[in-house]
């Protein structure tokens, strides 16, 4: 008996479920299926900032475990020779806030977490900054690591086709389980409601001086990332809005804004504009699904809805679906339906 497998979607989150089933079902037949490929994705896009963002009303428990296996999966990453080749980049980080919150429970394990003091965060003079923390993380480019995902998936003799999915009955003759890391395009795909894009928009600039990163989660805030070969200045977050125009306005609240921050940014080259479109959801999904279609089974394992932390929950999030497979393919049930 083989069972076959379908994973639909090639940006961060679908190549590294790809990925982790290969090394835990090395004889398990995987096909890939997507639309757009790196370097068209949003994840090649995105600053690739470690730091849940955007994830709706996620239990916190879920939101720690698949950010946690994720900051593990890049320690890892940049532990190696090739980290550095692979995009992932240890950055010092100032997070703000113009209203005081719990401290996050990730400050347990990311490196060197500190709360400023109140006169500390005076010396920014930035009056509507109440709270402030400082430590040390990861940014992981999706650009650079997305390419050598899909390198190991072929080599590993993975089946890669282009293919625009209208619903999962077009892949019910051919596949036994399919794996749905659509992003936003789950919308239509799963006929999921909840789906909707989150727009951001960004600025690329060089400017190598730029070492550390600044996130101001004020209501109206900027961040400034740097990158390897650029730093990224935004940004916006706007729920229901899938226009991937940039907009003046955008541009004049990112540049001033950022600029305000770190003056030193005035001279900097500007590379490009981006605008981009998260995929949120009320909550982040990763869950089993058994459907019927024309008498067969079908398991859909879902795999979406994470706004603008996809490449801080990516790996955390293909553990837990090799695990919901594995749990498939040990089950008496769906052995005996197979044979």
């Amino acid at each position: 008996m083989v069972v076959k497998v379908a994973v639909i979607g090639a940006g961060i989150v679908g190549l590294s479920v790809a990925k982790v089933l290969q090394e835990r079902f090395p004889n398990l037949p995987i096909t890939l299926l997507a639309d757009k490929f790196s370097p068209g994705t949003t994840s090649d896009g995105a600053a690739g900032l470690w730091m849940p963002f955007l994830l709706g009303d996620t239990p916190e428990s879920d939101v720690y475990a698949y950010s946690k296996d994720t900051w593990d999966f890049l320690k890892e990453l940049w532990n190696s020779p090739s980290g550095g080749k692979l995009g992932v980049s240890l950055v010092p980080c100032l997070q703000t806030s113009d209203t005081v919150s719990s401290i996050p429970s990730y400050s347990d394990f990311i490196y060197g977490f500190q709360v400023l003091k109140r006169e500390e965060l005076a010396l920014y003079k930035k009056p509507q900054w109440k709270q402030g923390y400082r430590f040390v993380t990861f940014t992981c480019e999706g650009s650079r690591l997305m390419p050598h995902l899909m390198e190991q998936f072929r080599r590993k003799g993975g089946n890669v086709v282009v293919k625009r999915l209208e619903c999962f009955e077009e892949l019910a003759s051919d596949f036994d389980v399919i794996i749905n890391c659509s992003g936003i395009g789950a919308k239509e795909l799963a006929n999921d409601l909840s789906v909707h894009p989150i727009r951001g928009h960004i600025f690329r600039i060089k400017a190598p001086w730029q070492k550390s990163i600044l996130i101001d989660d004020s209501d109206v805030g900027n961040y400034i990332i740097p990158n390897q070969d650029s730093v990224v200045l935004g940004g916006t977050h706007d729920k229901d809005q899938w226009d991937t125009i940039p907009r003046k306005e955008d541009a004049k609240f990112i540049l001033e804004g950022c600029t305000s921050l770190f003056p030193s940014l005035e001279k900097a080259e500007i590379l490009y504009e981006w605008v981009g479109l998260r995929p949120g959801r009320s909550q982040l999904r990763v869950e089993l699904e058994k459907k019927m279609i024309d008498g067969k089974p079908l398991t859909v394992i879902h795999n979406y809805g994470h706004g603008g932390s996809g490449l801080t929950t990516f790996y955390g999030c293909a553990l837990k679906v090799a695990n919901l497979l594995e749990g498939i393919l040990t089950s008496e049930n769906y052995l005996a339906s197979k044979l």
